[in-house]
């Protein structure tokens, strides 16, 4: 909702939001936020709407995908959101009961019918197949950014990656034995007092957005830290190369081709300084290192949720196309 809002994106309308939580709550929750700062604009509460810059927003409180109305308010892309409905079977009742014309859920989601990473492979969308997607997840968008370049300028093969990953909705303070979507029990752990490996799958996924990878092993951590995420992959490339023609390489990606979801930044950066860039990843070169046998290692820096959502928002225009002549996209963003 802030981007579309800071944006004025003509594409995409937020028509409505699904969320079991009363509206004055979703109200303050956007004016709001503890990380964004306060909300450049106004947000107002009437009887089933919010009011966003003087905009009306259907709010329905179902607590199943099946029980949302979606066609009332002619929602044409549902952003499945909540955490709770990763399966493509489930996600598909936003479709067969609700109405709506596709589902983007914002994680990654088991049995989509795509996996789509903005960038890398979402050419491949096929709309008459395509009506469920997943974008993966933000470090894997951050590194199938590096690894495309990296692939495409030198061939890139026996990938590495890790994904060190700040702190996330489903966390908790304190120990919990139940209430995550995962089975793993050390998830449940309390989120500020360790850093807590992961058993994500970033890497299978970034094999799926780029298949000429092949096999990756990888590593994923979340660390409490509130924001600012990092990625770093290691591997083989074709010919041995200096750390001056990775960065090089990585620069002009930045510059030219992937213009907005790879950023460059020269100076020494922390995590903290990616907050609220719009990249998928924020490129760090002091963090390339090569070796005279063909291996390399590099890093960036990505806002796990800010640099996301614009994907997610890439992706819904890309959805949202019927007939060139249609006005765009109307988008609903689930919180639930």
């Amino acid at each position: 909702m802030r981007i579309v809002n800071q944006t004025v994106d003509p594409a995409i309308t937020v028509a409505a939001i699904n969320d079991i939580a009363p509206a004055d709550r979703l109200a303050y929750g956007l004016k709001r936020d503890s990380l964004r700062g306060r909300f450049p604009g106004t947000v107002e509460t009437r009887p089933g709407h919010l009011l966003v810059n003087d905009r009306a927003v259907r709010v329905f409180h179902e607590q199943s995908p099946s029980r949302i109305p979606w066609s009332d308010a002619d929602v044409d892309v549902v952003i499945e959101a909540t955490g709770r409905f990763r399966t493509g079977d489930v996600a598909r009742d936003h479709i067969t009961h609700g109405g709506a014309r596709k589902v983007l859920i914002s994680a990654s989601a088991d049995t989509p019918d795509a996996f789509l990473i903005w960038g890398a492979n979402h050419d491949t969308y096929d709309p008459a197949r395509h009506d469920v997607v997943s974008p993966a997840s933000c470090g894997v968008n951050a590194l199938s950014m590096m690894a495309k370049v990296l692939l495409d300028r030198f061939g890139l093969h026996g990938v590495n990656t890790s994904v060190v990953l700040a702190i996330q909705g489903w966390q908790r303070g304190h120990d919990q034995s139940t209430g995550t979507s995962r089975n793993d029990p050390r998830l449940g752990r309390a989120m500020n007092q360790s850093i807590i490996p992961h058993d994500h799958v970033a890497g299978e996924l970034v094999s799926v957005a780029l298949p000429r990878l092949g096999e990756i092993c990888h590593t994923y951590y979340c660390v409490p830290t509130p924001i600012g995420s990092l990625a770093e992959l290691s591997g083989l490339i074709d010919r041995p190369v200096t750390i001056d023609e990775v960065n090089s390489a990585m620069a002009e990606a930045a510059a030219g081709p992937m213009r907005g979801l790879i950023d460059y930044d020269p100076d020494p950066t922390v995590s903290i300084d990616v907050l609220n860039n719009p990249a998928s990843v924020m490129f760090d070169p002091a963090g390339t290192r090569t070796t005279a046998d063909g291996r390399l290692k590099v890093r960036g820096w990505f806002d796990n949720e800010w640099g996301f959502s614009h994907r997610l928002l890439d992706l819904t225009r890309l959805l949202g196309q019927r007939e060139p002549a249609r006005a765009g996209a109307r988008l609903h963003t689930a919180t639930v």
